[in-house]
């Protein structure tokens, strides 16, 4: 789980703390957002897409919805 290039993440100007551990450093993922209507016309693709910023010391999971621009 460990990742050598793990970085600091700002969430709104404020530095996330992981809100189990409270370790800084984090690693970046993009992570679909499956609903059950296009998971059953086999249109997943079509689904939006967060982002998930994970723990580099216990590997919990913080998502965020990207937010319209």
């Amino acid at each position: 789980m460990f990742d050598p290039n793990a970085e600091t993440v700002e969430i709104f100007g404020r530095q996330l703390k992981c809100m189990v551990c409270e370790h800084d450093r984090f690693w970046k993922r993009e992570a679909q957002l499956n609903t059950a209507t296009a998971s059953f016309f086999n249109m997943d693709w079509a689904n939006d897409s967060g982002v998930c910023i994970i723990c580099n010391k216990c590997g919990y999971i913080h998502w965020f919805y990207p937010q319209p621009s």
